[in-house]
């Protein structure tokens, strides 16, 4: 059985000595949690970087080798508690763009049509333009267009007909 390494006073000297003793079994246990070197050597370098700034507060301890891997142990675990977390806002964030980009796009394909039934709509002689605008924007029924213009019931189905028709065929395109 081997004999259990205490910090005591952590001088520079012992520092050494437990990083010696310790420094592959460490990597050993953090590797196979990890399975990235890189990464493995950067937590175990975190954790004597720790140790050595908190050497006044470690004195105590008793059993420096299960001290240090338990050190190392709740690194790995806020690694893999902050990987976790980058992908749920990663994920997050994809969600909220898509959705944000959709908007925009069917915001712009709006604007888009409204522009081009205008530029339609002012090349169509003036009553049909206000009959189908008065039918179409302002939401006036047929009766209700018919009095504000002074035209018959017939005369304005026959205005908003004659629109719908024009815009059909020169919209066409757009609409497909």
């Amino acid at each position: 059985m081997t004999k259990k390494m205490s910090f005591e006073i952590l001088t520079e000297q012992k520092f050494a000595q437990v990083y010696q003793a310790t420094w592959k079994k460490l990597y050993s246990v953090g590797y196979n949690h990890l399975r990235d070197k890189s990464l493995t050597q950067e937590l175990v370098q975190d954790v004597f970087v720790k140790l050595w700034l908190n050497r006044d507060d470690v004195k105590n301890v008793e059993d420096a080798e299960a001290y240090l891997t338990r050190a190392l142990r709740n690194k790995i675990y806020d690694h893999f508690d902050s990987v976790a977390c980058r992908r749920k806002h990663t994920k997050k964030a994809l969600e909220n763009f898509s959705e944000e980009r959709h908007v925009v796009d069917e915001a712009m394909v709006f604007n888009e049509g409204l522009s081009l039934v205008g530029d339609e709509l002012r090349k169509m002689p003036k009553t049909t333009q206000t009959v189908f605008k008065l039918s179409r924007f302002s939401k006036y029924t047929n009766d209700e267009i018919a009095a504000k213009t002074h035209l018959s019931g017939k005369a304005v189905e026959y205005h908003i007909t004659q629109a719908v028709k024009k815009l059909r065929v020169r919209l066409g395109i757009f609409l497909s």
